[in-house]
């Protein structure tokens, strides 16, 4: 009686183990099921002007696209506004925007359209949107949109986002515009690393934009303001290269911007050992802070007041002068420091292998 007990007992035992792991491979296998079709879903559709690709233009290709796929763009000349209502990748198969220029078909209009979330733009020259508040890359309410590797020129707006948030502006070229980069009522997006010049009302607009990041951009010789701020608060703002007529201008309210992050090791955009502020100097080429400077950090030591309560707490410093002095010491130092080992490599090589010997013996 007490062995078949024990015997089923042991059977019960087995038999959940073996439904235990029955379900755990099921479950692993519809889960490798689900990656696997999601892979298969992502599908590469080309564009171009000769039969080899899907489609002749970027609008066909998108409009065949689904989500997660991405549009290759062969190199040429479209004529085009692209409207992007899905969450693609579009990219010039190059990546050289010299090479795939989009240009607006209708001038009245955005040449790039985007309503949809997590997109990606890169790799093109974009120009032609000419009418009031047109851009050459428009985002309307999105989010996770990546902006890269594009020329943007001749256009009123180069990049118009609008109410949309954490999206990321990187490697740009924003150049002959009316307004560079214009952000209405959207925050917490990333400028980063972009170049932003010659444009003729404003580089950079902030309005009723609040949160912002913008770092490591060149803002050179645009008209009117390199940034302008309208209402626009808490953003941080450092590590930019400002060299335009006015730097900085002001509309409404604008509190609490910080021009400057702690101070932190990492070479900064003008060359300097710390990253801090930001580095600010005319058309002249005539900069705010040149030597003072007394921990030689490449900080400026005293603060740059940029006016209605916004402070730089560290401008840069860009001193060449003190690089090239520093160069023929090390290479002084470097040089004596090679002679030394070569010698005394020769005289270990002899003392071991004997080299010489046999003079010394003649004599």
């Amino acid at each position: 009686m007490g062995h078949r007990m024990m015997g089923g007992g042991l059977f019960e035992v087995i038999l959940l183990n073996t439904i235990r792991t029955v379900k755990i491979c099921f479950v692993i296998g519809f889960v490798l099921l689900l990656l696997s079709s999601g892979c298969a879903a992502a599908r590469r559709i080309t564009v171009g002007s000769d039969d080899n690709k899907d489609f002749p233009s970027i609008q066909e290709a998108v409009n065949a696209a689904k989500a997660g796929d991405t549009v290759y763009v062969y190199n040429g000349l479209y004529m085009e506004n692209i409207y992007l209502d899905k969450e693609i990748s579009v990219r010039s198969i190059s990546g050289n925007p010299e090479k795939n220029v989009v240009t607006a078909k209708n001038p009245g209009d955005h040449v790039f359209h985007v309503i949809a979330n997590n997109v990606t733009i890169s790799g093109f020259s974009i120009n032609g949107a000419n009418d009031t508040l047109k851009a050459g890359i428009y985002l309307e309410n999105t989010q996770g949109i990546m902006i890269s590797n594009n020329r943007l020129s001749s256009n009123r707006l180069g990049v118009y986002l609008d109410s949309s948030t954490t999206n990321m502006l990187n490697l740009n070229n924003v150049s002959e515009n009316e307004v560079g980069i214009f952000l209405n009522d959207s925050g917490n997006n990333w400028i980063i690393n972009n170049k932003v010049e010659m444009n003729s009302l404003r580089g950079i607009l902030l309005e009723a934009s609040d949160r912002n990041q913008l770092k490591g951009n060149l803002l050179h010789f645009n008209a009117g303001y390199g940034l302008m701020l309208s209402n626009s608060s808490k953003n941080l703002i450092y590590d930019n290269y400002f060299q335009n007529s006015e730097n900085v201008g002001y509309e409404g309210t604008n509190l609490e911007n910080d021009w400057n992050m702690s101070m932190k090791r990492g070479i900064n955009i003008v060359g300097g050992p710390y990253i801090g502020g930001n580095y600010w100097t005319s058309p002249e080429s005539t900069a705010v802070c040149v030597i003072e400077d007394l921990d030689d950090n490449g900080l400026c030591d005293t603060s740059y007041d940029l006016g209605e309560g916004n402070i730089d707490y560290m401008p840069l410093i860009r001193r060449p002068q003190i690089f090239q002095g520093r160069e023929r010491p090390i290479t002084v130092t470097l040089f004596g420091l090679g002679l030394f080992i070569l010698i005394l490599t020769v005289f270990i090589v002899r003392r071991v292998m004997g080299w010489g010997k046999d003079r010394y013996e003649k004599k």
